[in-house]
């Protein structure tokens, strides 16, 4: 089919006859307007003008608009194709309404940030983006303790520098302490020598002289009345003599002995002293200075931990735009719920007006059932629409309210010069309606296109239209060529047979 083109011949308000726009099977980016092509653009631009839709609205589209003025799905009165979210059937409505599209907008802005909200989260808990935590103060904890330990590791590593000796120092500075150990050994041995050298002196005193020691035994003999021979006394005075040589050269050996240890003694505090000099030196050098391997070491931790506070930055940054998107999200909510409100309370003569016009026609068709309109504005900033049909359960029922729905849609939108003045449904809108409904609706429709000026085009089966006819609908002219059949040779769709 990519020869053909289907084409229409709209009257355009404002324009004297009709214009024929035409759109090929391909190239399918181009239309022809009175036969002069241009783009697909460029015409979606001249329809959006017929419903007087600002060149900056998002939602709704002008394919959404056309989408209900001239259906193909009917499973959903409030929606055009099977994934319309609610808000944007709330926006599409409410434009044909009469409400501001910049207040209808906002529920897209909510649902978009409710949607990124909802899948940033369920990415964090599902570990798409890593271990991250969802808690805010436990990451934060984490975040100011490895910032502090990097801070001190950097000033540490900053008040030192590398040195290529640092092995030998770290041996030297171990072999002095190593020396100074056993200086500090030997000198509490020797210590413990001079001590028993002293007791050794005190205890060998020099003995009492021969003369003192023969008078006292002169004395004692006397007093037990024996003479002591003078040979006794000089015996004993020559040993007197002896023993004191003796005790002499004792004491003078232990003052050597402890003379020599003390000299020791004092040449090991010397020798520790001029050690323990040479270990301060060496570890004042090991104390402003590292290893080569310590500090690369030391460079590998810093980097690591660079890399942690980053992720952790990274982590809490996302778990903030989670709690901040959540009060932004609430905020504007707020701020859209009272918009839509206050845009309601404006136009309220207006709704009322569709509100009443879609009970009224609902009770023409049912004059048993209980028919309303119910439109609010929802926490999150969307215009809800609802049509209630008592027992509305049957599809022949959901036929109806699609029909009162588009009917008040259109009709309110034409008063408000928000949309072109024309109306199509298909004959799946009444396939489940019985013969009475159908009839109702037919003469509703008629009668509202003559009363607004808007053209109302219903395309159906000759049988139904006669069954409609036969429950009091009255086709007079609305029958319009050409009449497809399939009857003879010539009949078909759109030049086709099917056999």
């Amino acid at each position: 089919m990519s020869a053909f083109a289907f084409w229409a011949a709209l009257g355009i308000d404002g324009t004297s006859g009709t214009t024929r726009v035409e759109r090929p099977i391909s190239p399918q980016t181009k239309v022809r307007v009175d036969g002069k092509e241009g783009s697909l653009d460029d015409w979606k631009k001249e329809v959006a003008e017929f419903f007087q839709l600002p060149a900056d609205t998002v939602r709704p589209t002008v394919g959404q608009l056309v989408g209900q003025l001239i259906r193909d799905y009917f499973l959903d009165p409030l929606k055009t194709f099977a994934v319309e979210s609610s808000w944007e059937s709330g926006a599409r409505i409410g434009y044909f309404l009469g409400f501001s599209p910049e207040i209808l907008s906002k529920g897209g802005q909510i649902s978009a940030l409710e949607k990124n909200r909802k899948a940033l989260k369920k990415a964090i808990s599902d570990g798409a983006l890593g271990s991250v935590s969802l808690n805010e103060a436990e990451l934060r904890a984490r975040l100011a303790q490895s910032r502090q330990r990097r801070s001190r590791l950097e000033r540490d590593l900053s008040g030192f520098r590398v040195d290529d000796q640092y092995s030998d120092h770290q041996a030297e500075a171990d072999r002095l302490t190593h020396a100074i150990r056993d200086l500090n050994d030997e000198g509490v041995t020797l210590e413990q020598r001079k001590r028993d050298l002293e007791l050794a002196m005190e205890e060998e005193r020099p003995a009492e002289s021969g003369v003192e020691t023969a008078n006292q035994l002169r004395s004692m003999y006397a007093e037990i009345g024996v003479v002591l021979p003078d040979a006794v006394t000089r015996r004993f005075d020559e040993v007197s003599d002896f023993h004191s040589s003796v005790v002499r050269n004792r004491r003078i050996y232990l003052e050597a002995e402890r003379a020599s240890v003390v000299a020791r003694l004092n040449a090991i505090a010397r020798e520790r002293t001029d050690l323990d000099q040479s270990r301060s030196e060496v570890m004042n050098l090991l104390n402003d200075s590292m290893a080569l391997e310590t500090f690369r070491s030391a460079e590998k931790e810093l980097m690591e931990l660079d890399s942690m506070i980053a992720d952790l930055e990274r982590q809490l940054e996302l778990v903030q735009s989670v709690s901040d998107t959540g009060l932004h999200l609430r905020s504007i909510m707020t701020e859209a719920e009272s918009s839509l409100r206050a845009e309601m309370a404006e136009r309220e003569s207006s709704l009322e007006e569709a509100i009443s016009l879609f009970q009224e026609l609902g009770q023409e068709i049912y004059d048993d059932r209980s028919v309303s309109l119910l439109v609010e504005a929802t926490s999150k900033g969307v215009l809800k629409v609802v049509p209630k049909i008592d027992g509305d359960a049957s599809a022949g029922i959901l036929g109806v309210k699609t029909f009162l729905l588009d009917l008040v849609c259109v009709v309110t939108a034409i008063k408000h010069g928000r949309a072109p003045r024309v109306l199509v449904h298909d004959s799946l809108l009444f396939d489940s309606m019985d013969d009475r409904q159908v009839a109702s609706c037919l003469n509703i429709g008629a009668r509202l296109a003559d009363e607004i000026g808007f053209q109302y085009i219903v395309t159906m089966n000759s049988d139904r239209l006669a069954a409609a006819e036969a429950e009091g609908f009255d086709r007079r002219e609305y029958v319009i060529a050409p009449v497809l059949t399939d009857l003879g040779e010539v009949g078909g769709l759109f030049g086709f047979r099917f056999d």
